[in-house]
């Protein structure tokens, strides 16, 4: 792969990942979901990783180009992209520090019948290797799956033709996401 499609490939992922932080950011606070505050979190590094990696490629091709200051553009793009997930970590970070919502957050997150949270698919989920069209997880359990991790990869939004794997992690808004849990194949804590 030369410079140029590795770093358009990690400004693409980038630009994914800075809008799936937004998003987890604002729901971490919406719904008081620690475990997506967490999420967020983990984004942020991989976003500073992405960040380093693209500088470095840019000041590399620099060396073989006539006009290196054509390259700033790239720079600046992958400084934007680092911005915006740092505001959404400042977002998500009120989640973690434990600080109290204003009122009419609160108020929303009393309201809301939904929850937000990370599950695990096991290997002998019925989830396994079916796509999201064939487990119509939004009218059958209430559930809609915001992205999916698939190891260190992240794939925002999916649409209904993605395929679930085993050990992927499902980020998913759910009326019910214990029922996902155990379509997952994680043990669920009983309460007594």
């Amino acid at each position: 792969m030369n410079e140029y499609e590795e770093i358009r490939n990690c400004l693409v992922e980038m630009k994914d990942l800075s809008a799936l932080m937004v998003d987890l950011a604002f729901s971490s606070v919406m719904y008081n979901s620690e475990d997506i505050a967490e999420e967020v979190y983990l984004l942020e590094e991989k976003m500073d990783d992405l960040t380093l990696k693209v500088k470095k490629l840019t000041l590399r091709l620099a060396k073989k180009e006539e006009d290196p200051e054509s390259l700033l553009s790239i720079i600046d793009l992958a400084d934007i992209n680092e911005r915006i997930s740092d505001a959404a970590y400042g977002i998500a970070d009120i989640i973690l520090r434990d600080i109290e919502p204003h009122p009419i957050i609160r108020k929303i997150m009393e309201d809301t019948e939904e929850e937000l949270g990370r599950v695990r698919v096991h290997g002998g989920s019925v989830l396994v290797g079916k796509t999201l069209a064939q487990l119509k997880l939004p009218s059958k359990i209430g559930t809609r799956i915001l992205a999916i991790k698939r190891g260190s990869r992240y794939i925002y939004n999916p649409g209904r033709a993605d395929t679930i794997e085993k050990d992927d992690v499902l980020i998913a808004v759910s009326s019910d996401l214990d029922k996902l849990r155990e379509l997952a194949g994680e043990e669920i804590e009983k309460e007594e």
